[in-house]
């Protein structure tokens, strides 16, 4: 994306990184505790069958698996029989080429007894802290960058039973993959 583009983006961040979150849907209400690995727009290039698709790395159960300097890849799975379709994001060394890395990890400052916030407010929030992070993290300014942002919210049956109150940022760049941590990197 070029630096006029960024520009324009930047001053609708909140909604323009809604549209690259994590199970973005109509719903604000909408929350499950299953994990949608396909997280990163465009990223889901390698498909095939459990016996085409060589997976690197371990497979994320969870998402909260998911920790600070994670580097991981997503891969979508067709079963050719059924023609189900399984994601699933593994963990790989940020030595190998990977599709994302994790950057940054924040706690919603919200109390235990508050009620979710909302789909739309949660992302919104975590879209405003990545974004904050970012330069720390690359050393670069957003807007100059080669990389994207996306973020990993916590659904809203997990806010609800009080287990997880963290946001998870991560970098990419669509329809590429890292090579390295990009940390301090200035790309």
């Amino acid at each position: 994306m070029n630096a006029p583009c960024k520009a324009i983006a930047i001053t609708f961040i909140a909604g323009i990184l809604m549209i690259c979150s994590l199970g973005c849907s109509s719903s604000d209400d909408e929350g499950s505790s299953s994990f949608a690995p396909s997280i990163l727009p465009g990223a889901l290039t390698r498909m095939g069958d459990a016996n085409s698709l060589t997976l690197e790395g371990s497979i994320v159960n969870f998402q909260y698996e998911l920790r600070l300097e994670d580097c991981f890849n997503e891969y979508r799975l067709v079963d050719e029989d059924t023609g189900d379709i399984t994601d699933l994001t593994t963990i790989v060394d940020c030595r190998r080429p990977h599709d994302a890395e994790i950057y940054k990890e924040f706690t919603h400052p919200a109390t235990g007894t508050d009620p979710y916030p909302g789909k739309s407010e949660l992302e919104r929030w975590s879209a405003i802290q990545c974004y904050d992070a970012f330069k720390g993290f690359v050393g670069y300014d957003y807007e100059l960058s080669k990389l994207e942002i996306g973020y990993i919210p916590p659904v809203q049956e997990d806010w609800e039973i009080g287990l997880y109150r963290i946001v998870t940022c991560y970098v990419y760049v669509p329809d590429s993959q890292l090579s390295g941590s990009m940390q301090g990197s200035r790309i």
